[in-house]
């Protein structure tokens, strides 16, 4: 029996590897500079900041971090949800998109990443502008079937966490509904009244 693994698709186009990226990217200590800065200034904006009220400025450092080390290094590193998904609540226009935009570029400037860089790291990011801009919420997709919008689902912890809405200590095993569109998760002692039936 053959125990030799398929090949690593890679990535072509805008979103392939750039090794010239990722070494002038210090092997990720300067994207780390970068995404200080730049999460900074997003939790301080007020056009910004409220899509970031359910997540830590660390986690989203954190995970868009492991994003862009897959992209720029070619490295399978990133396990989280895809654009589509992890932006599919959030109603963002294009001229919100392109103000997010300005930001980041900023920040590569100040950091010193050359201008021919600093276009290929822009075209990287227009690729996903098609799945994040939209006029209105829709659901996560998940094997091709759009979920809904609105509603809270139950769900057994596997792991320990906080309770949105109290903070108090969830822990593994007890069971707990999340909102289907931010995932906020509450314990049964401060469900929200409308938390009252599964999501279809």
């Amino acid at each position: 029996m053959s125990t030799t693994k398929a090949p690593q698709q890679r990535r072509a186009g805008d979103l392939a590897p750039d090794p010239e990226m990722w070494e002038a990217l210090k092997d990720g200590d300067g994207l780390s500079e970068i995404l200080r800065e730049f999460y900074g200034l997003v939790y301080d904006d007020p056009k910004l900041n409220h899509f970031f009220v359910h997540t830590t400025k660390q986690r989203a450092i954190e995970k868009q971090f492991n994003f862009l080390y897959s992209i720029f290094a070619g490295e399978p590193v990133y396990f989280g949800e895809r654009p589509y998904n992890a932006h599919a609540w959030m109603v963002i226009s294009h001229e919100l998109y392109d103000y997010r935009e300005q930001i980041m570029a900023g920040c590569l400037r100040r950091y010193g990443l050359p201008e021919h860089l600093i276009h290929r790291w822009r075209s990287m990011e227009e690729v996903f502008r098609r799945h994040i801009v939209k006029t209105e919420a829709r659901g996560r997709k998940i094997k091709g079937v759009e979920l809904p919008v609105e509603g809270y689902d139950p769900i057994q912890m596997t792991v320990g966490g906080l309770c949105d809405g109290c903070e108090a200590e969830v822990e593994p095993g007890e069971m707990v509904r999340y909102h289907v569109r931010t995932g906020a998760t509450y314990c049964s002692k401060c469900m929200p009244e409308d938390a009252v039936a599964p999501s279809v």
